[in-house]
């Protein structure tokens, strides 16, 4: 075995240091970066440029991924998630961050969108002030079907209508359910649709690990683990949320030019009704089944897994919106 060399050209420095010890973890040396932690050797305060050029590899980095990601996410239905599942994972980022990234996206220009639709505010018109002495206006009366134990919750163009309780419920919670219900029937601000719309991302993490278990269920004796099914999801919904950007997007662009309005139409419907074969697709290429036993359990997951979880969330998501105002 031919021995270290003393010197190599512009790396004397380098090899100088190799008895030394990491500066950040203490960990003896033996190259360029430390076999323990991974941090370059050579720690010297770098200059401005250094800087600079450091800060836009990482960038470009994290965007380089970020946008390969969605590329292969979009023509390769059920691609990316079998690639990470083989273990190619460095070029891709990771299932989480990309599900994270998206939806945070999509929220974000929901919300502006939402604010821009926001003309609910009630003005009232000077003659429609009330004067002393008037006689007051008849109070709105509740439907005669709906009963005083019933348990409901409706919206017309007069407002909210609800009640939470019945003759089974606990005192306590009683007189909490009713002060809630009272703020929902007085909220003329729109804070409580305001209120569910801001829980629904929470609602969203509850929702992809509730389906992926039903996936688990329907892929039993396919030898899968739980978090497969997770990161099928993951994917498949930051597909959703990207599918929801575009289409915002060009609802937008519909507004400011009229003559796109068609256009837009034309390819929203396409995207919507593509995405349920793309969902299809996926599922062939990630779990390898026939195209009968996908189909079963394809129509399993549509109208039972993705049911009852959503069921189950919009439950949970009006409970914590109520229980929170």
């Amino acid at each position: 075995m031919k021995p270290w060399p003393s010197r190599c050209g512009g790396c004397s420095s380098t090899l100088a240091r190799v008895t030394g010890e990491c500066k950040n973890c203490g960990a003896q040396l033996a190259g360029r970066y430390c076999s323990t932690c991974g941090q370059a050797a050579d720690v010297k305060i770098p200059s401005f440029g250094r800087v600079v050029a450091d800060a836009a590899g990482d960038l470009w980095n994290v965007d380089s991924r970020m946008w390969r990601s969605l590329l292969t996410l979009i023509r390769e239905p059920g691609g990316l998630t079998t690639r990470y599942l083989d273990g190619k994972r460095a070029r891709y980022t990771p299932p989480f961050r990309l599900y994270a990234a998206s939806s945070i996206a999509f929220f974000l220009l929901f919300s502006l969108a939402r604010l821009g639709d926001d003309s609910d505010e009630v003005t009232v018109a000077p003659d429609e002030l009330p004067v002393a002495g008037a006689a007051e206006p008849d109070e709105p009366q509740l439907p005669p079907e709906v009963g005083d134990n019933s348990i409901f919750l409706e919206t017309d163009e007069d407002g909210w209508r609800c009640n939470f309780t019945d003759e089974d419920t606990d005192p306590a919670m009683r007189e909490r359910l009713e002060a809630a219900c009272e703020k929902i029937e007085q909220d003329t601000s729109g804070s409580f649709a305001r209120a569910i719309g801001n829980n629904i991302p929470v609602m969203m993490l509850v929702f992809i690990p509730l389906v992926a278990a039903v996936m688990r269920v329907l892929y039993l004796f396919a030898g899968r683990k739980y978090v497969e099914h997770l990161i099928f999801f993951l994917h498949l919904h930051a597909l959703f949320f990207v599918t929801g950007i575009v289409v915002i997007l060009l609802a937008w662009a519909a507004d400011l030019v009229s003559w796109l309005w068609w256009p837009v139409l034309f390819v929203q419907l396409a995207v919507w009704v593509y995405f349920p074969v793309y969902v299809y697709r996926a599922m062939r290429h990630v779990y390898r089944q026939d195209h009968a036993l996908t189909a079963v359990k394809y129509v399993s997951l549509g109208f039972f897994g993705y049911f009852v979880a959503l069921l189950i969330t919009v439950m949970g998501l009006f409970a914590v919106t109520v229980a929170t105002l």
